[in-house]
């Protein structure tokens, strides 16, 4: 798990994440209290540039990633990167190389991409607009309902996409 920045860090953020385990998933330690492997980082802090701030050793078909986000300064860059889990090490656009991952843009709004559908760079531009010095909650979950997998995106808890996918995989290790 993995987050850069360009330049200074200009971003404070409120982390959480959650892995699930399902039948399909292996067997993994899990911190107490949660039904998977997971990170949980429980004070603000500001984010930096390459920070790999922890891995773990996979990510299941059901899973949440949840934050909070205060942007204290918008950058005039194309794109801006919160945070990028990936099970490949790699940037893009390949399947799994992006599980998920959140920009922000210029236009001071998030581009969220993950693995979805076998495809690698699955992604939503979230018409959301942000503020400075406004806490924003993020929450990107894959979840079993009724036999199927759903992949969805909240902001502010609101739904902004949701979506079937057919072809969930359990990434790991995932940085």
């Amino acid at each position: 798990m993995e987050f850069n920045m360009k330049s200074s860090p200009i971003y404070m953020l409120f982390f959480f994440l959650l892995s699930v385990m399902s039948q399909e998933t292996p067997a993994a330690a899990s911190l107490p209290g949660l039904p998977g492997p997971g990170f949980v980082k429980a004070k603000p802090f500001a984010l930096t540039k390459n920070n790999l701030v922890t891995e773990l050793p996979f990510l299941g078909k059901e899973y949440q990633l949840t934050f909070e986000l205060k942007v204290t300064k918008f950058g005039a860059v194309d794109t801006r990167s919160v945070i990028h889990l990936s099970a490949t090490g790699a940037d893009c656009c390949n399947v799994g190389d992006r599980v998920p991952a959140v920009w922000i843009t210029k236009d001071k709004k998030f581009h969220i991409a993950a693995t979805v559908n076998g495809i690698g760079n699955y992604y939503q531009d979230v018409p959301t607009v942000l503020e400075e010095n406004k806490w924003i909650l993020v929450e990107i979950s894959q979840t079993l309902v009724d036999g199927k997998y759903i992949y969805e995106i909240l902001v502010n808890e609101e739904s902004v996409h949701k979506i079937e996918n057919t072809t969930p995989q359990v990434w790991g290790p995932v940085k």
